[in-house]
């Protein structure tokens, strides 16, 4: 019975996701300016998603919207065809439905900072929801105010890296401009690898499984005897 309860933990722990991992979500210009500008230089096709290049690592970052989006090269922003961005996609990959998704075109990377801007023109949008899903699963989301400078960011700490990111506002706005990522990596498959603590007892979850089978070893040559 102790055996079974052994393993039994010890496999709880291989499954711990990391703890307190935080996305802190902000406003205004400025505050952390990651390193690398989305470009859209690449003359993007119209469509629900679209897809720019930032301007030092050539990292491919996708939009998805809920109608056709548009990337404009010469001013790096993301905006509609139909001149509004107003309709919300479906949910997907642990977001919710929003007006505009954002993730690394390549499945197998992440990163630690962003800041964009949200144009609002001549939309009627005056609050907008961010929502950001790191590489452990666990999502953060907030309200805020479009501020008249329209500028968001967002930073990974305690060494986690956000998978993808989306937000809706509660009307429509021109554009998405001025978007900026930093720390773009690889990222591991989430639950695959442990924090340190989490080692630590799952260390000591098969210590004491070892114990317990060389105990019960001993027992049975004993009786055998």
């Amino acid at each position: 019975m102790k055996l079974r309860y052994a393993l039994a933990a010890s496999a709880l722990l291989l499954a711990a996701a990391p703890a307190y991992a935080t996305v802190v979500i902000g406003t205004g210009p400025g505050t952390l300016q990651p390193p690398e500008n989305v470009l859209f230089n690449n003359n993007p096709a119209n469509g629900l998603t679209v897809a720019g290049v930032t301007n030092q690592t050539a990292t491919s970052v996708s939009f998805t919207g809920g109608e056709i989006l548009s990337g404009n090269g010469g001013q790096a922003r993301i905006e509609a065809a139909d001149g509004l961005v107003n309709t919300a996609g479906a949910a997907s990959g642990g977001l919710p439905a929003s007006q505009l998704a954002v993730d690394l075109t390549n499945p197998a990377l992440g990163f630690t900072s962003t800041e964009f801007r949200i144009f609002v023109g001549s939309g009627t949008a005056t609050t907008a929801t961010l929502t950001f899903l790191d590489t452990a699963g666990q999502t953060f989301s907030n309200t805020f105010d479009i501020l008249p400078n329209g500028f968001f960011n967002a930073l990974a700490t305690d060494g986690q890296v956000i998978n993808k990111f989306s937000f809706t506002t509660n009307g429509s706005f021109q554009d998405v401009r001025q978007v900026r990522v930093g720390g773009v990596q690889t990222i591991s498959i989430p639950g695959l690898v442990p924090e340190p603590m989490s080692w630590a007892l799952m260390i000591f979850g098969f210590g004491g499984v070892g114990a317990i089978v060389r105990r019960r070893r001993t027992l049975e040559g004993t009786a055998a005897a």
